[in-house]
């Protein structure tokens, strides 16, 4: 079985050759659109990773306080509840602090190849969730 001949460029019409070159275009483009896709889904597993950080360290935090407004002994001597919520709460904001970092270098390094790329919404959502891990770190170090 013979394989066909790639076709000359020279043998190509003005409009074939305008045809290939659309028909490139389009597929960059859709490649580029599949990277940032890609990219604002990692962004969103960290956001749900530093969130399920936040709320177990808000947990930790109120269930331990209950068991020492209650009278009862933590678990550990020299680790109390209070602790670990703190570093839960804090490890929140680092991590969501890191990943944000990255997805901004990431969304800078496509944008020098995809210039008419969409704005980040989960970099929105991600400055929100800092704002709060933050503010609750806060409350939470100075007894508010």
């Amino acid at each position: 079985m013979e394989t066909p001949k790639p076709v000359e460029t020279e043998q190509m019409s003005d409009e074939e050759l305008e045809e290939k070159k659309e028909k490139k275009k389009a597929e960059k483009l859709l490649q580029n659109e599949r990277t940032r896709v890609s990219f604002e889904r990692l962004q969103l597993a960290w956001i749900r990773t530093s969130v399920t950080l936040l709320v177990v360290g808000i947990g930790a935090y109120q269930y331990f306080f209950e068991r020492i407004e209650s009278g009862r002994t933590g678990f550990l001597k020299h680790l109390t509840g209070s602790q670990v919520g703190i570093l839960l709460v804090m490890l929140s904001f680092v991590v969501l602090l890191f990943a944000t970092i990255q997805h901004h270098q990431n969304m800078s390094k496509l944008k020098e190849t995809y210039p008419e790329m969409r704005k980040s919404i989960s970099s929105f959502l991600a400055y929100i969730i800092m704002a709060v891990s933050f503010t609750l770190s806060l409350m939470v170090i100075f007894r508010l």
